[in-house]
């Protein structure tokens, strides 16, 4: 057997607990106006003592906020982008040629040491080969020598 549960109560608590919320926002916001105080979320919220979330979740309050924002703290525009002078230009195109002589001084220098490390290691393949032919030959000249020593 299933109890019917009497939630009107609760519903109607919620929805004055809502109503009231509002109410201080509003409230708050009036205030804050009055005192020609900073209008923000932050600011709104704390004064009205609802969370910032809340000021969010209804969409005529955050537009009230957006634009009383606005009118506290206008978009400054950006300045107008200057463009560079001739003499600018030439600066900046010298210092770029030096910058690439320097680069390929450098590029040149790192190939070099590149060819000789080449080199060595091509030095160093071919002395490995010769020490296995080296052991090879020591091998077969010890072998000889212990034959020889048996015989004599």
């Amino acid at each position: 057997m299933t109890h019917e549960r009497n939630v009107n109560g609760l519903r109607e608590s919620g929805k004055q607990r809502s109503q009231e919320a509002l109410k201080r926002t509003d409230e708050a916001i009036n205030r804050l106006v009055k005192e020609g105080k900073k209008i923000t979320f932050q600011s709104v919220a704390k004064a009205a003592g609802v969370s910032v979330a809340y000021l969010y979740k209804y969409d005529s309050i955050k537009q009230r906020i957006d634009q009383l924002r606005k009118q506290q703290f206008p978009i400054k525009g950006l300045p107008p982008k200057q463009k560079a002078s001739d003499d600018s230009k030439t600066a900046i195109i010298k210092t770029l040629k030096e910058r690439i002589k320097k680069l390929e001084v450098e590029n040149r220098s790192l190939r070099d040491h590149i060819e000789v490390a080449q080199g060595i290691a091509m030095q160093v393949a071919d002395l490995k080969q010769q020490v296995e032919i080296l052991k090879a030959d020591n091998s077969k000249l010890k072998e000889q020598l212990d034959e020889f020593k048996k015989i004599n």
